[in-house]
């Protein structure tokens, strides 16, 4: 075949023009990819009978094939986007611990199609990891969706890829909910007398069934943020584990900001924990001393030499804990049963209840907690918003008097 052509160095995408003398046609044709499998670049080709026909032609390649072309110029794999992605368009915004969630999902897809050019990825490929790996982890399942879709949506915004591959992946079918397991009066008073490696796990128990905290926020609590002669304290941080990367011994421990900003909120204390907590923090100036080097003065809970306690760490502790005792009710359960004594008080609307866990909206506190018993309160929660108070008695239960926003505290 004889064909006429002006050979020149051209962009990726750019296209080319040329003859062919034999079949007597202009020849238009783009490289639009590259063959990970061959080695060989990934052509698309019109014929035209004139030279304007053919670009004319060329035109229509580069605008149908212009995501692909994009993808030549850096020579791209699915495994490369994704850790662009993640280091330029997220790890700059998410807390520790989601970034290593979000790692966890990227090393996962790495595993599988790491090697794809990513021009040639199709939902097919992202199916078959949900199918083959975590089919039967529902969570992780739409944890691995999420982060999938938002990597390769911002590959679209970027005219990387024509179509977002993940955006209609499968899931497994949703489990039922975890009915809420409530612990006893007997279960709570023996999960804060039970024997621990924490020397302040009878405090960090005592604070959790009056509060309701998120595991982090337990953990994070400054001395600098509370007030125990007035009974309150301020949730202001987080502690979460980052990635356990190649030669670290344990997952490290990083102090964040709060899961959200709502999670922001000023909680008030029963005068019994107040006492409780004013005892405790004597006994850690104790500690502090005969230690002689505390890391982490300004922290209420520590371990034995003053650090963070890992969160990971201290599930373990609880879960070992409690299976000894013979108690099914895990540590986030703790959250739902602050929320179900506050409505079995019939003193607490849902805001109430929102405000006191921390959420976003109040939509995820009437989700999470369907199967607390919905009963009307006896007086209106409208007008203005109330703080309250709150004694721990010998039962475990919430006692509320309600006073007016400008009452201190007592």
């Amino acid at each position: 075949m004889t064909t006429t052509k002006k050979k020149a160095h051209r962009c990726a995408g750019e296209g080319s023009i040329y003859k062919d003398n034999t079949r007597d046609r202009w020849i238009a044709q783009i490289t639009v990819g590259f063959d990970g499998r061959t080695g060989r670049l990934i052509k698309r080709t019109k014929y035209t009978r004139t030279r304007k026909d053919a670009q004319a032609a060329l035109e229509e390649l580069k605008e149908k094939y212009a995501s692909q072309t994009a993808l030549l110029a850096c020579s791209m794999t699915v495994g490369q986007w994704l850790d662009r992605w993640f280091d330029t368009y997220s790890r700059p915004h998410i807390r520790q611990n989601t970034a290593a969630g979000y790692m966890l999902m990227i090393d996962l897809a790495k595993e599988y199609v790491g090697n794809i050019d990513l021009g040639f990825l199709c939902s097919f490929d992202l199916q078959n990891i949900i199918n083959k790996r975590i089919y039967a982890h529902y969570r992780q399942a739409q944890y691995f969706r999420t982060v999938m879709r938002m990597a390769f949506r911002r590959a679209v915004k970027l005219k990387l890829i024509p179509e977002n591959p993940a955006e209609d992946l499968e899931l497994p079918k949703k489990p039922p909910k975890r009915p809420l397991v409530a612990p006893t009066k007997e279960q709570r008073e023996a999960l804060i007398e039970a024997p621990s490696i924490y020397y302040c796990w009878r405090q960090m128990m005592l604070t959790e069934f009056m509060t309701g905290l998120r595991r982090g926020e337990l953990l994070a609590i400054h001395w600098e943020d509370s007030n125990l002669d007035e009974g309150w304290f301020k949730v202001r941080h987080a502690l979460v584990n980052g990635r356990k990367e190649e030669g670290m011994e344990a997952y490290p421990v990083y102090l964040s900001e709060p899961k959200m900003e709502k999670s922001r909120r000023q909680l008030y204390l029963p005068p019994a924990l107040c006492k409780e907590l004013a005892a405790y923090k004597v006994r850690q100036m104790k500690l502090r001393l005969q230690n002689g080097h505390w890391e982490h003065p300004e922290m209420v809970f520590t371990d034995k030499d003053g650090a963070y306690i890992s969160p990971c760490v201290f599930s373990s502790q609880y879960v070992k804990i409690r299976k000894k005792l013979g108690i099914k009710t895990i540590f986030h359960m703790l959250r739902h049963d602050m929320a179900s004594r506050m409505k079995a008080s019939h003193q607490f609307d849902i805001k109430d209840i929102q405000e006191q866990l921390g959420h976003s909206t109040i939509q995820i506190t009437m989700d999470i907690y369907t199967n607390i018993n919905e009963e009307k309160r006896p007086q209106s929660a409208a007008g203005s918003r109330t703080t309250w108070k709150m004694s721990w008695t010998s039962e475990n239960v919430i006692k509320v008097n309600h006073t007016n926003g400008n009452e201190k505290r007592g």
